[in-house]
């Protein structure tokens, strides 16, 4: 917390609160979630690559999404979903 320092944050609560932040649509279109364990870091790294890549290649979203582990394989469903929300967006 310290490294933050004065910078904003936003957590999965404030990333859109009624749920239609594309990342979010995208999710449930996909119906990338199972257990839900990953499902916060999962959506917030995506939001994020998106944030500051709205188009990303392939290579690109496996970079971004390296740190997160699904416990139920669900990457396939992941990834679509984020070139779905890339879409949207754009």
């Amino acid at each position: 917390v310290s490294r933050v320092g004065s910078r904003r944050i936003t957590t999965i609560e404030g990333l859109s609160p009624d749920g239609t932040h594309p990342v979010q649509q995208a999710w449930l279109e996909h119906d990338v979630a199972q257990c839900g364990y990953c499902q916060v870091g999962q959506i917030m790294s995506a939001a994020a690559l998106l944030a500051r890549n709205p188009s990303p290649s392939d290579a690109e979203i496996d970079a971004a999404m390296d740190g997160n582990i699904c416990r139920c394989g669900t990457y396939v469903r992941i990834h679509a979903a984020i070139k779905t929300a890339a879409a949207k967006r754009g």
